[in-house]
């Protein structure tokens, strides 16, 4: 058996949206895991390095699928193609993750709903604002509740665009939670409320003429703007040359900006503050990703 998995990056924390919201985007991981006379793993573009069996967040997420099932992991050949940079704050570690319980539940002749796959990479990854964008595709507004994942999808509008500026360090996720206080005045927690309530409301309706006021996040965003060098430039730069919205994408370091018109302006604006800081950074232009992890079975 052959089974291939192609899953898309995301972007989640969007502004307001700390640990909820997220969007599929049009970068991509590919896994194809076939049967095999020996057990291998084999990285291909967009790899670095090799990553060691017990780091490997698709064998991980497969692995609990074929542990749920009751199987053994098979005699296997995994071979991963990705163009997802890791610990950049596009959703690498999830994209693994939906990957392999994806692929492990085809492999398996897909004895588990998608409901519970998504649930199941959810508990994997600690929260599920990467997960189920990656999984479904468009924005998603995402909870959990008792070891459950729910969530709404909405279909972006069509013309807007994503623009990323991917600096060349990385920013593990662990270290940018780690500097968020801990507690909050009740006054920035109901503002906070406000603004991601609206922003929901924003995108559901696809009116985004106030996406500014509405992704300015109170909580994390400080506390995190002095782990990005450029922070202030390349978000300045965004908004001056026509974004709707700029911000943080995950937990960092890229930064992303949502835009329908003058996109190549404000790409080349970002790049220009981080240079002016003395980092190196590639822009790319995105769109949403609207389908998700999509799965293809030979036997």
């Amino acid at each position: 058996m052959k089974v291939t998995v192609k899953v898309p990056a995301s972007t989640a924390n969007i502004g307001s949206g700390v640990d909820c919201l997220g969007v599929g985007l049009s970068k991509y991981l590919t896994v194809i895991m076939e049967d095999s006379d020996k057990f291998e793993v084999i990285f291909k573009a967009g790899f670095e390095k090799d990553i060691p069996i017990e780091e490997n967040l698709f064998y991980t997420g497969a692995k609990q699928i074929f542990e749920k099932a009751g199987k053994e992991f098979p005699v296997v050949k995994i071979t991963m193609v990705t163009d997802i940079p890791g610990s950049r704050g596009l959703g690498s570690s999830a994209s693994a993750i939906v990957a392999g319980v994806y692929a492990a539940n085809a492999y398996l002749n897909e004895p588990f709903e998608e409901g519970e796959l998504i649930s199941q990479a959810s508990l994997i990854e600690g929260h599920p604002d990467n997960i189920v964008p990656c999984a479904v595709g468009g924005f998603t507004i995402s909870m959990m509740e008792d070891e459950q994942t729910h969530y709404h999808k909405i279909v972006p509008n069509r013309d807007l665009h994503f623009i990323t500026a991917i600096p060349d360090y990385e920013l593990p996720t662990k270290l940018a939670r780690s500097v968020v206080p801990k507690e909050f005045d009740r006054q920035t927690l109901v503002k906070q409320l406000q603004k991601a309530c609206f922003l929901v409301g924003a995108l559901a309706s696809g009116d985004l003429r106030q996406l500014e006021i509405a992704t300015q996040d109170l909580i994390f965003t400080p506390a995190r703007k002095a782990l990005i060098p450029g922070f202030n430039n390349v978000i300045n730069n965004a908004m001056a040359h026509g974004a709707m919205c700029s911000m943080i994408s995950g937990a960092g370091p890229t930064l992303i900006a949502f835009a329908t018109q003058n996109l190549e302006e404000i790409a080349q604006a970002m790049k220009d503050g981080f240079t002016k800081n003395q980092i190196n950074s590639e822009v790319e232009i995105l769109k949403a990703d609207t389908k998700g992890a999509l799965v293809i079975v030979e036997k």
